[in-house]
């Protein structure tokens, strides 16, 4: 599972740039994740000369990083608009295309990072020429394949929407920074650079120019993004201006910074009329004035990069939905209040660093978004000694919390794992989903790191349910059962492998040799079947199980013997994660058991037994 290694001499000289192509042909999100990959990349290899494949809709932000060498636009609406109108075949299509791909051609690259992990892009990967690629290619038989570790773990783990708690952005950095380490040598050690900056990209607004139409210097700014990519992942118009009030009506000394692009006009003139007919109730016609002429500057529709960006970065907050904003703000090093109105996979997708707010409620109040706001933008006065349940009581809304779930993002330290980590604010018991996904992080890191934290360190007492120890109990014998087919599986699959390897040719063997192979395939067979259908009962076991469909689907090898070897290395490699597994439900079970106490020398004794005991079951 971990990437190969590469032989030194293939390496780059010493100080030569290391030509690296990246195609991202996905949306603007994934766009501006992928950079904030790039940039640790490029602190820790200065030599790294990377070039920039986008699609032209989402190339604008790649083309105000000063340290990328080239971009190279996809003109998408060009080659493919005519094929749709008919006004050209796809025959003519093809012949522009292979035009556009040759000069990536031409010059052969170092690494070729495929992060848009789509089918479609596989097919550019496999037909560039490099030493590394990583993510998603073709095989020169044209049959698609992960070329790393990571990408399998995307394709099986991520795209198979199986919990885990690995933020993309460490994905990418992490199978990035792995192969530049095997193939190219160690980094400089400036590792603790930061980031994410005000300055992440060159614009052409000067910091004057972005003062000037915000007006009030005097004001604190909090940029709120009215749209989202899809209607459903945002808020009505309504419940934005009735948001807005509140925070402007308490807090004087804030503004806001209205955006979006012009599908959001609309929503803008529903904003502004909800906001105004709010303001009417407001006593003093003075601050009624001021709430309306200065506390809200609407750029909707004014949709260039530069002057979006140049916002957001003037801003203390960004409030939004689940769109690329909470990238850029977290590129931008501002403070980002996620809320999520459908269901998210924040811990892949949230926003990245330090102190950032995520919610997480289908009918999300602007009563409570407010209260966690005002809470959030208060820690360094409570400094969260409160809690937000005591923000929610003294606001006369704790009602609406029992379905709300709000979580902080925080970088994890180097030996905890590593990356961003999302923790509920609110004393809530975690749900086998959230318990799982922590589990599979683990897991992967083991698998792709080779370094793990220990077992259980982001899980306490306090966090455990009654429900959460009945489902890994009855998880606790599945798991046993898992371990053993893998365990079981090895043993067939090196069998086969020495079997092969014995015969003095791979075409020929006696009658009882090759039914003997069969016999050895036939019981794998059966295995992989058994771990199918212990994922499809125990939904939480599936990740194990489309991992090996993934992994069976790279064995590489041209006879049986030799997919003996390979299958029985999948299966120790499986049988290593369900250990980690194991491990886990075992130390969280341990957690709840009472242990002997001895206040005045008194000790717990079991009330079935004349002698005192260590420990209890609950």
């Amino acid at each position: 599972m971990k990437q190969s290694s590469q032989p030194v001499e293939s390496r780059p000289e010493p100080n030569r740039p290391v030509r690296c192509l990246v195609i991202q042909l996905a949306r603007l999100g994934d766009t501006l994740q992928s950079l904030m990959a790039l940039r640790a990349a490029k602190q820790l290899y200065p030599n790294l000369e990377i070039h920039f494949l986008a699609r032209e809709k989402f190339a604008a932000a790649a083309k105000r990083v000063p340290w990328i060498q080239n971009v190279i636009t996809l003109p998408t609406e060009a080659l493919l608009g005519p094929i749709f109108t008919g006004e050209r075949s796809e025959a003519e299509t093809l012949v522009e295309l292979a035009h556009w791909v040759k000069p990536m051609v031409d010059q052969p690259w170092d690494f070729i990072l495929n992060w848009s992990y789509s089918d479609a892009s596989s097919f550019l990967t496999g037909l560039l020429p490099a030493r590394v690629k990583l993510g998603y290619t073709r095989k020169k038989d044209g049959t698609f394949a992960g070329a790393d570790g990571w990408s399998q773990y995307v394709q099986a783990i991520v795209q198979g929407e199986v919990p885990q708690n690995i933020h993309l952005t460490d994905v990418l950095t992490t199978q990035l920074l792995t192969a530049l380490q095997i193939h190219v040598g160690d980094p400089l050690p400036n590792g603790n650079s930061p980031v994410t900056s005000k300055t992440f990209f060159s614009l052409t607004l000067t910091e004057r120019e972005v003062a000037q139409l915000a007006g009030d210097s005097k004001r604190k700014w909090i940029a709120i993004q009215l749209g989202a990519g899809k209607p459903e992942k945002t808020w009505d118009p309504k419940n934005w201006a009735q948001f807005a009030f509140a925070l402007l009506e308490k807090n004087q000394e804030w503004g806001i910074f209205l955006l979006g692009g012009k599908e959001d006009q609309e929503r803008e003139q529903a904003f502004k009329e909800e906001l105004n007919r709010l303001s009417e109730s407001l006593p003093n016609p003075s601050t009624r004035s001021n709430l309306m002429r200065h506390g809200v500057i609407s750029f909707v529709g004014e949709t260039s990069f530069d002057l979006w960006a140049s916002l957001v970065s003037r801003s203390q907050w960004l409030i939004a939905g689940d769109t690329a904003a909470v990238h850029l703000a977290s590129l931008l090093g501002t403070r980002v209040m996620n809320l999520c109105a459908g269901p998210v996979r924040l811990s892949e997708t949230g926003p990245y660093g330090n102190g950032h707010y995520i919610l997480c409620q289908l009918d999300l109040s602007p009563e409570a978004a407010y209260a966690v706001w005002s809470y959030a933008a208060n820690e360094w006065s409570h400094r969260r000694l409160t809690s937000l349940e005591a923000e929610f009581e003294q606001m006369g809304i704790q009602s609406q919390i029992s379905t709300l779930d709000v979580h902080r993002s925080k970088i994890r330290p180097a030996q905890d794992g590593g990356g961003v980590v999302y923790e509920s604010v609110l004393k809530k018991p975690t749900r086998l989903e959230d318990w799982s996904a922590m589990v599979m992080g683990h897991v992967a890191r083991s698998w792709y790191c080779g370094w793990v934290p220990s077992i259980g360190n982001e899980i306490t007492r306090e966090m455990i349910s009654p429900a959460l120890l009945k489902q890994l109990r009855e998880l606790e014998e599945s798991t046993e059962v898992l371990s053993k087919v893998c365990s079981q599986a090895i043993l067939i699959g090196n069998t086969m492998g020495h079997r092969g390897a014995s015969l003095k040719s791979p075409n020929l063997m006696s009658i009882q040799e090759k039914e003997e192979l069969q016999e050895l395939g036939r019981k794998l067979l059966d295995l992989q079947t058994l771990v199918d259908r212990l994922g499809q009962t125990h939904s939480t076991l599936s990740a194990f199980s489309k991992m090996l469909a993934i992994q069976m689907h790279h064995l590489k090898g041209n006879h049986l013997g030799e997919m003996g070897t390979e299958t029985a290395l999948c299966y120790k490699v499986l049988r290593d994660g369900v250990t980690i597994f194991s491990a886990w439900i075992k130390h969280t079970l341990s957690l709840v058991k009472p242990v002997a106490i001895r206040p005045n020398h008194l000790t717990l004794v079991d009330p079935a037994s004349t002698s005192p005991t260590q420990e209890l079951n609950p």
